[in-house]
């Protein structure tokens, strides 16, 4: 490397932040909000997508199953109406998807770093 050019580097290392998906450094201010860089992003918000939709609905489908056998067997308790059952469901899939979120980001930078 030329001196230069091993200064430069240097300079982006302590300036620059490492992309989460390639592993290239970048300047701080070029990278996505979850460290990816252009070329990245969309990909890795794909792969996030999918992910969040999967965690969503394996904490929705035993709350959703539960529901439903709970209101079948008992419906004299249950304290609601059978369709306002709804909103629980729908509120349980908003915060799993929430939640993948952060678990397929936090999987994807563990694996990739490896």
């Amino acid at each position: 490397m030329i001196g230069t050019e091993r200064e430069r580097m240097e300079e982006l290392h302590f300036k620059g932040v490492m992309c989460g998906a390639c592993g290239q450094m970048f300047p701080k201010g070029q990278l996505h909000r979850d460290d990816w860089c252009e070329a990245c992003g969309p990909r890795m918000q794909r792969r996030m997508r999918r992910g969040r939709h999967v965690v969503a609905a394996s904490i929705t489908l035993p709350f959703a199953v539960w529901v439903v056998i709970w209101l079948r067997t008992s419906p004299d308790l249950g304290f609601l109406p059978a369709y306002a059952w709804g909103l629980p469901l729908v509120a349980a899939y908003y915060l799993g998807f929430r939640i993948g979120r952060e678990v397929v980001k936090g999987y994807t930078r563990w694996r990739l770093g490896r």
